[in-house]
């Protein structure tokens, strides 16, 4: 797995890369983007993304935690993904970042897709990307997997418009109830056809809150009890 550069910033210019350097843009709903969840027998449910800013939703505005750079090189294609974790200063709950850079694209196909993996499902909120900040490709989609395929979390961010070398996505971002995070989660990315993919990265995520993992654990408790019964039975 690729390690981390880590970039340190002053705690004055986190605030403001958080709150939004550029404002721009074509005015957009203020409201949250809450991701549609599959229904059966779907794997998976798509969520159209419009954009949004910190002047639409002023929740979002906080301080960035951290900032790391992961470098990434495959069918041809080289370049970083930025990883970003914001506290939201009216909530203290955190909000996850991502944008993509493209450095080289031997291909010319550029890159399509963002995969997220092992990221917490039960704390995910909503999901969008920022026109206020850096980047020329937005995400068009979020497509979310289903609990029952993904128990960990999964979710996709599409581009209908590839990105190409020397060009790089907007951050885009889960917001999340979680208050913690650590570098749990995962991430491939997509080229081309659905076969040419990444190699898997790591990335940061949200840490489950006790109660989550008390109730995760009576879950396994009362699993264990069922299937001791109806082996007895």
């Amino acid at each position: 797995m690729t390690p981390f550069l880590n970039i340190r910033l002053s705690r004055t210019a986190l605030q403001l890369m958080a709150a939004g350097l550029v404002a721009g843009g074509a005015a957009m709903p203020a409201s949250a983007v809450t991701l549609t969840t599959a229904s059966p027998p779907a794997s998976f449910a798509d969520t159209a993304l419009p954009g949004t800013s910190a002047a639409l939703r002023p929740e979002l505005a906080g301080t960035v935690l951290t900032d790391q750079i992961t470098p990434f090189s495959f069918q041809g294609l080289e370049g970083t993904v930025q990883s970003r974790v914001v506290r939201e200063a009216a909530s203290g709950t955190l909000d996850f970042y991502w944008r993509l850079n493209v450095s080289r694209d031997a291909s010319g196909v550029g890159l399509s897709a963002f995969r997220l993996v092992d990221f917490g499902m039960p704390q995910l909120v909503d999901a969008d990307w920022r026109m206020d900040g850096l980047g020329q490709v937005s995400p068009s989609t979020a497509r979310l997997f289903s609990a029952s395929t993904q128990p960990s979390g999964a979710i996709n961010f599409l581009f209908d418009t590839p990105i190409a070398a020397g060009s790089g996505s907007t951050f885009f971002f889960l917001k999340t109830t979680a208050t913690d995070y650590a570098a749990t989660g995962r991430f491939d990315l997509l080229t081309g056809g659905a076969q040419n993919l990444s190699p898997i990265y790591g990335t940061l995520a949200p840490v489950p809150e006790p109660t989550t993992w008390a109730l995760g654990l009576v879950g396994l408790v009362v699993a264990a009890t069922a299937r001791r019964w109806q082996q007895r039975k």
